[in-house]
């Protein structure tokens, strides 16, 4: 078993000075073959075969006279050898063939502990050597001190595989391999293991992992630091103690309590940068949407996951939802903006955009914080803002075709009652209108003047019992809309509502801003003209002839029979002109 790589003269003269220290000698003679003359000067494979048969055999002492203890050297023998084999092996033995030499050097290290010999033999040894610094050292303090030396070996190679990319599972391996030992080998009393042997080697080894994990969360700036610092801190934190809470969490397991403690200090660390961050620039409504703010998004999210404990997991997602919650309500906000800059007809496309935005954050809210108040009123905000553009297309257009799919897209997204009955009321609108209302009139003409008109122009209207599902249309064009609507209000008919968009909700507040929708219209009013039209002029010539009869009624004089019947025309005439621009100044402010 040659030295690889071949030892240069620093390491000799390093093994020399090792020589002169007594205490270190002992240790590396006890971790090295043992001389018998049976096997003395022999090859290893030669050598082999007769420690196996010695320590095989049943008799208490060799053939050899001069080798009293040559059982107890074959098994010490065997066992250094197979830990170097178990130690050397390459990736070609596989995942089995190095287990079986690992369980085969633990099973002869069994036998040493549990053999006298072995420890007299090494007695002897120290007597022999005669150095008064080995007054201190005996066999039963090695033997005490060997399951820790062992295990603490097999603990360095679990980390240095857990430090692997892709090495858990080999790290996993050797930490159950040396469960085994302490189990077989007496060091554990009903499955717990004395004096916690094994988790006091697996603690020593990672111990430098736990404090470079310290060190670096309690190194994290303050909340008062700049946006660019925390966001950098989040993410540098993050960076650097990934590898180090993987090693932790693969050795020890994610539940004890040193890999457990270091995850909640991480995701505490990073959960304090991401807030300040996020706090800092969502106070300015310029700086809301800055990609730092969605980057702090990310390094909760990264927090979440690696949170050992709940409080720690539940500050974490609590403050996830708030950010997720104002991101949302924002991405609302501006797009009722965008439409009430352009409205009409690209509506349904802001809609459907606004919704394909934030559908997945309001499933994360939604499993985040799923029966809270204010994921409920976020909901409802998501709802009635796409909700209230679908309406404002559809009462511009009169498209039912790409609107009414967009009501039944928005309907499961609403939690409150009032919300749910708004969008409940405009889908049964549109689904009447949809169904085809009988037109009264001639189709494709407006029945007043006799324009052509399209279908999106016909009047719908309800009552009257014109039909037996009591909704006609009428085809009127925008100029004789408003003339319509009057004679159909007078001779007791209603036309169909527009449709409604506003729920009475209030919208939710939290972190550092407010979203809220426009709340003063319920009705859009689309399709009406603010202008005067045919019945504008037809109002301007009868105030002209009421200004001609009062005329004459003074020429002839107010005394006389014509005068009275002119002045009497003139004041009925004075009354309805006088009603009608009432009527008219009404529903401009509609």
């Amino acid at each position: 078993m040659p030295p690889d790589p071949v030892p240069d003269h620093i390491a000799v003269r390093e093994a020399l000075r090792r020589l002169e220290d007594p205490v270190r000698r002992v240790v590396d003679e006890f971790f090295w073959f043992w001389p018998l003359p049976e096997t003395d000067g022999t090859e290893l494979a030669q050598a082999r075969k007769a420690w196996e048969r010695l320590a095989n055999s049943r008799a208490g002492v060799a053939e050899d006279a001069d080798a009293p203890d040559a059982r107890s050297i074959a098994v010490h023998n065997l066992a250094v050898l197979h830990h170097a084999e178990a130690l050397e092996a390459k990736e070609f033995y596989g995942v089995r063939g190095r287990r079986t030499l690992w369980e085969r050097a633990y099973r002869y290290w069994r036998q040493v502990l549990d053999d006298d010999g072995c420890w007299r033999r090494l007695d002897e040894r120290i007597r022999v050597l005669d150095d008064p610094r080995l007054r201190a050292v005996d066999g039963t303090a090695l033997r005490e001190a060997l399951p820790a030396v062992l295990l603490d070996l097999h603990a360095r190679l679990a980390v240095d595989e857990a430090r692997r990319k892709k090495g858990e599972d080999a790290a996993l391996q050797h930490v159950s391999l040396m469960w085994g030992f302490a189990v077989d080998a007496g060091l554990a009393d009903a499955g717990v293991v004395k004096d916690g042997v094994v988790d006091a080697a697996l603690r020593r080894v990672t111990a430098p992992f736990a404090a470079a994990i310290r060190h670096r969360t309690e190194a994290i700036p303050g909340p008062g630091a700049d946006p660019s610092t925390l966001d950098r801190a989040a993410d540098s934190l993050l960076t650097e103690t990934r590898a180090d809470v993987r090693v932790l969490r693969t050795v020890l397991g994610a539940e004890h309590p040193v890999s457990s403690d270091a995850a909640d200090e991480v995701a505490t660390a990073v959960n304090a940068c991401a807030v300040a961050c996020a706090n800092s620039l969502s106070a300015n409504k310029s700086t809301a949407r800055d990609p730092r703010v969605s980057r702090a998004a990310a390094h909760l999210r990264s927090a979440r996951v690696l949170a050992a404990s709940g409080h720690v997991r539940s500050l974490v997602e609590q403050n996830l939802a708030v950010l997720l919650s104002n991101d949302i309500l924002l991405d609302c906000k501006e797009a009722v903006e965008r439409a009430d800059r352009s409205p009409g007809r690209r509506a349904v496309e802001q809609a459907s955009g606004l919704l394909d935005t934030v559908e997945p954050r309001l499933r994360e809210l939604r499993e985040l914080r799923p029966h809270a108040p204010e994921t409920d009123q976020v909901r409802d905000a998501v709802a009635m803002a796409a909700c209230r553009l679908y309406t404002e297309y559809v009462n511009t257009t009169r498209d039912i075709d790409k609107a009414l799919p967009g009501y039944r897209r928005v309907l499961p997204l609403a939690a409150g009652e009032e919300a749910r009955s708004v969008i409940r009321q405009n889908i049964d609108t549109l689904t009447r209108a949809a169904a085809g209302p009988a037109v009264v009139g001639t189709p494709g003409q407006c029945f007043r003047c006799g324009r052509s008109v399209g279908a999106s122009e016909v009047l719908a209207v309800t009552g009257g019992g014109f039909t037996d599902s009591g909704s006609v249309g009428i085809p009127c064009c925008a100029g004789c809309r408003y003339e319509a609507m009057d004679l159909l209000d007078r001779a007791g008919l209603a036309p169909d509502p527009d449709l409604r968009y506003e729920a009475g909700y209030r919208p939710l507040t939290s972190h550092h801003r407010t979203v809220s929708g426009r709340g003063a219209s319920a009705r859009s009013g689309a399709g009406r003209r603010r202008g005067g039209g045919p019945f504008a002029l037809l109002l301007t010539l009868i105030a002209l002839t009421e200004g001609v009869l009062i005329g004459a009624a003074l020429l002839v004089g107010p005394e006389t029979t014509a005068g009275k019947w002119l002045s009497g025309s003139a004041f009925l005439i004075g009354t309805f002109v006088v009603t009608e621009l009432v009527n008219q100044w009404e529903n401009r402010k509609k």
